[in-house]
């Protein structure tokens, strides 16, 4: 019976993980557009944008660490597979970095700086 190391089950885990997470970010900054057209309150955009930071970062780190481990599993086994993996969670970093950095540069221009 042939095992799959858990270097593959923790890659595999991380990537499920922070594509829901990079969709549900992307799910909250659409949530926080439309609030701003249909007028939501404030508290209500800024729990929205709290909370989109919070998740954009954590996100942040989990993409981080995938592509590290992506690239590692790689060098060591060669499979293109891994350098797709690669290339997705560094996509997924860059976007929610930029949803995280808008975040809190709107959170830090309501609050008058």
């Amino acid at each position: 019976m042939l095992r799959k190391s858990r270097k593959q089950l923790t890659a595999r885990f991380l990537q499920r993980t922070v594509l829901f997470l990079t969709t549900y970010s992307a799910g909250l900054a659409l949530f926080f557009l439309f609030g701003n057209a249909q007028d939501f309150l404030d508290s209500t955009q800024s729990l929205i944008l709290s909370v989109l930071a919070g998740t954009a970062l954590l996100t942040a780190m989990l993409a981080f660490i995938l592509s590290l481990i992506t690239l590692w599993i790689f060098i060591a086994r060669k499979r293109k597979r891994n350098l797709v993996l690669f290339f997705l969670g560094f996509f997924c970093f860059s976007i929610v970095l930029v949803l995280a950095l808008g975040a809190h540069i709107i959170i830090m221009l309501s609050r008058g700086m």
